[in-house]
């Protein structure tokens, strides 16, 4: 796959120039950002045209998968039937047969439970449960957040003006960020 990346070929000069190269004038200014409108074109058609070829290999994939699904689905319907005409080995969860190839498995029925916890969570607020009712414990950041404020290097109470030195509370400084807008 060709890699795509700004390179001599795009500056049309030497590496030893590069190194030195500036832009100098609002003229080499407007190339440099016609340059970086042409790459960024370039990236995006090659873009669309991986994304539609990524989409073409899943659509092939999910034919692929219905028909393996089809064709399991088919045999082990037959493994089914002829499941029930032999002698399997029967435990209280489980019938098996042993083959050389591979085992064929019939998981009895069990009742499990169907809950909806909302609705539980209700009822034991009605029935005074609070034993059955867990609380969970979560620090409001966004409320305390609102409190603060940051000057230089020292957070500040807005409300007390008290500088505050809190475990688990700091700054973090964002590096300052150049953009190009093309």
């Amino acid at each position: 796959m060709e890699e795509l990346r700004l390179s001599d070929e795009f500056l049309n000069v030497e590496e030893e120039e590069k190194e030195t190269w500036k832009v100098q004038d609002d003229l080499a200014a407007d190339w440099v950002l016609d340059k970086i409108r042409e790459s960024k074109a370039e990236y995006s058609r090659f873009e669309m045209i991986a994304k539609a070829k990524i989409e073409q290999i899943k659509d092939r994939l999910e034919k692929e998968k219905k028909k393996m699904k089809d064709e399991v689905g088919f045999f082990e319907s037959k493994l089914r039937e002829y499941f029930e005409t032999v002698k399997a080995k029967e435990t209280k969860t489980q019938k098996s047969y042993n083959l050389p190839s591979g085992k064929l498995k019939l998981k009895k029925s069990k009742a499990t439970f169907d809950y909806k916890k909302d609705k539980l969570l209700d009822m034991a607020k009605e029935q005074k449960l609070e034993d059955l009712i867990k609380v969970k414990e979560d620090f409001d950041w966004a409320e305390f957040k609102k409190q603060l404020k940051i000057d230089g290097d020292k957070i500040i109470n807005k409300e007390t003006g008290e500088v505050l030195s809190i475990e688990g509370l700091g700054i973090k400084h964002k590096p300052e960020e150049f953009k190009v807008e093309v």
